[in-house]
C-alpha cells in the first residue's frame, strides 16, 4: 500500500520504519529539508521492536509535502494535536477526496480538520480516522533511529463520518492489524490515554522535573499519582457512558493491573517493557506535549464531553485549572465541543454529526 507519513518525531519514526518493514511504499515527510539529511545519508530508519526490526527504507524523506501525498492511499499523521491546525491547511488544497486521513492518536483532531478543510474551501478525503493512543510507545535512539519497546494491543479508531467506517477499517487493517470500530470519532477521542496518565504524573511530579531528566513512568508514578489518575480516568468512563458509548471503555487499570492487561490499549507486559528501556528518562518542560497536547487540549475535551453528558468533572477541571496557571493562559477553550462550532447541538445531533459528516445537512451549521 501507498502511504503517507507526516512528522519527523518519535512516532512518526516508528510509523514510518514499521510499516516499510511491513512491505508498503512508505514516503516520509517532515516540515524541514535540514532534518531529513540522517535518515538520507542512513539509508532509512532502523527500528528495534519485539514484533519487527532492522532498517526500512522508505521510498522517499521529503519536506516537499506534494511528493509526499503522491499516490498515496493513507495519509498517517503521528503529530502532536498542537499541529493539526496547520497540516489542515496545508491538506486543503492537495487532499484528492479518495485517501484516508489517520490522525494517530486524534483528541477529536478529525473533527477539526476536517471543519478547517470545509471552512477553507478546500477538497475533503475519503475520510478521517483517529485512534484513540499511539500505535507505538516510542522514544528516536538516534538521528535515524527508533526503539518502540510497546505496541499497542488494542487501537480504538474512530471514522468521520461514521457511516464509512467499514470500508475505512477494511483499507487500514492492513497497516495496523490490532484496529478497534468505535462508533465515532468522539468515541474514539474519549479512550485517549494521554489525558487521562499525563498530566497527573506531570504535576505530582513537578518539583522533580524541574530538576532536570527524570521518568514519569518508572519513578513518578506514587500512590498519590494513581490516585489522581485514577479519579480522572473514572470521570472519563462515566461521561462514555453518559454519552451512550458502549465497552470497553480502555479504563487506565487495564495498564497498572497485569491480570487485566490483556483487554487493555497496550496488553501484556507493556508497563513493564516501557520501564524497563530506560528510554522515557527526559526533561519535560510545560511545553512538552503531555502538557501542551494532554492537558490543554486532551482535558478540554473529557471536560465537555462530562458538560454535555452531565457528568460533573472536579478532576478534570481542577486539572485544567492548575495547568492554566502554570502555564499563564486560560485553558478552557482548546477542543471543548462548545469551542468547535457544536455548543448548541443536542445529543442526537452530535451523535447525527458525526455519524454523516459532511454529508449531513447540520455540517454547514457546524462549519460556519
Amino acid at each position: 500500500m501507498n502511504v503517507a507519513v507526516l512528522g519527523g518525531g518519535h512516532g512518526g519514526y516508528a510509523t514510518a520504519a514499521d510499516l516499510a518493514l511491513a512491505g508498503h511504499r512508505v514516503r516520509l515527510w517532515r516540515r524541514t529539508e535540514a532534518a531529513l539529511g540522517e535518515v538520507r545519508s542512513a539509508g532509512g530508519i532502523v527500528l528495534r521492536a519485539p514484533e519487527r526490526e532492522g532498517r526500512a527504507r522508505l521510498d522517499a524523506a521529503t519536506a516537499d509535502l506534494d511528493e509526499a501525498l503522491r499516490e498515496a492511499e493513507v495519509v498517517v499523521v503521528p503529530l502532536p494535536a498542537t499541529a493539526h491546525e496547520d497540516l489542515a491547511k496545508r491538506l486543503g488544497e492537495r487532499l484528492t477526496g479518495r485517501e484516508i486521513v489517520l490522525l494517530t492518536p486524534g483528541t477529536l483532531g478529525a473533527y477539526v480538520m476536517a471543519r478547517l478543510v470545509a471552512r477553507a474551501g478546500g477538497r475533503l478525503p475519503l475520510a478521517f480516522a483517529e485512534i484513540g493512543t499511539l500505535p507505538y510507545l516510542a522514544r528516536k535512539t538516534g538521528p535515524a533511529e527508533v526503539a518502540a519497546p510497546v505496541r499497542a494491543a488494542n487501537l480504538p479508531v474512530g471514522v468521520l463520518p461514521a457511516t464509512r467506517t467499514a470500508a475505512v477499517l477494511d483499507r487500514l487493517r492492513p497497516l495496523f492489524p490490532a484496529l478497534r470500530p468505535c462508533v465515532d470519532v468522539l468515541d474514539a477521542a474519549l479512550t485517549n490515554a494521554g489525558p487521562v496518565i499525563h498530566p497527573p504524573l506531570v504535576l505530582v511530579n513537578a518539583s522533580a522535573i524541574d530538576r532536570g531528566p527524570f521518568d514519569i513512568h518508572a519513578a513518578g508514578t506514587s500512590p498519590s499519582a494513581r490516585r489522581l489518575i485514577d479519579a480522572v480516568d473514572a470521570e472519563r468512563v462515566a461521561s462514555r457512558q453518559g454519552l451512550g458509548y458502549p465497552a470497553p471503555h480502555y479504563e487506565l487499570a487495564t495498564y497498572y493491573d497485569e491480570a487485566r492487561a490483556a483487554e487493555g490499549l497496550y496488553g501484556t507486559g507493556a508497563r513493564a517493557r516501557l520501564e524497563a528501556s530506560g528510554l522515557w528518562s527526559e526533561v519535560v518542560t510545560h511545553e512538552h506535549r503531555y502538557v501542551t497536547e494532554d492537558a490543554a487540549l486532551g482535558l478540554t475535551v473529557l471536560e465537555s464531553a462530562g458538560r454535555t453528558a452531565s457528568v460533573p468533572t472536579p478532576a478534570v477541571s481542577g486539572l485544567l485549572g492548575v495547568f492554566g496557571a502554570l502555564l499563564g493562559r486560560d485553558l478552557t477553550g482548546g477542543r471543548a465541543l462548545d469551542h468547535l462550532g457544536l455548543g448548541d447541538f443536542t445529543l442526537r445531533e452530535l451523535r447525527a454529526l458525526f455519524q454523516e459528516g459532511w454529508e449531513s445537512p447540520a455540517w454547514a451549521r457546524a462549519v460556519r
